[in-house]
């Protein structure tokens, strides 16, 4: 039983993965998803990286209540680990591109208040003369 839901959590990672470089092709440098993904899909990956996160979670669980030890646990199930704790790094990448996104659109929000400001003030002279 332990073997098959450890091959499960590996599919489901590489499933997951393969998934979301398609979705956020831009992040790595691509400007088009090799493969078109609908809106249902992208908010589906949203649920699945939380499932995948419980799924590694109760992995991991199990797999320390066999070993017990911390450094032995550690030492064995590193990468485990690691992918547990890259899972909200990859959801920490989608926030740090939306708030890039926010950024930039404030910034042309700015220029464009600086042009209607200095339209104003040119408008202004020229009645004034």
């Amino acid at each position: 039983m332990k073997k098959a839901f450890d091959v499960f959590v590996s599919v489901l990672l590489m499933v997951f993965f393969a998934g979301y470089i398609n979705i956020h092709a831009d992040l790595i440098g691509l400007h088009v998803s090799p493969v078109p993904v609908s809106h249902g899909i992208t908010e589906f990956w949203e649920w699945l990286t939380w499932i995948m996160f419980a799924a590694l979670a109760l992995d991991i669980y199990l797999k320390y209540r066999k070993v017990r030890d911390s450094k032995e646990f550690v030492k064995k199930h590193w990468l485990d680990l690691l992918m547990l704790a890259l899972l909200p790094l990859f959801a920490g990448f989608k926030l740090a591109k939306m708030s890039i996104k926010l950024v930039k659109g404030a910034k042309m929000a700015k220029s464009g208040f600086k042009a209607y400001q200095g339209a104003k003030k040119i408008q202004k002279a020229s009645r004034e003369k």
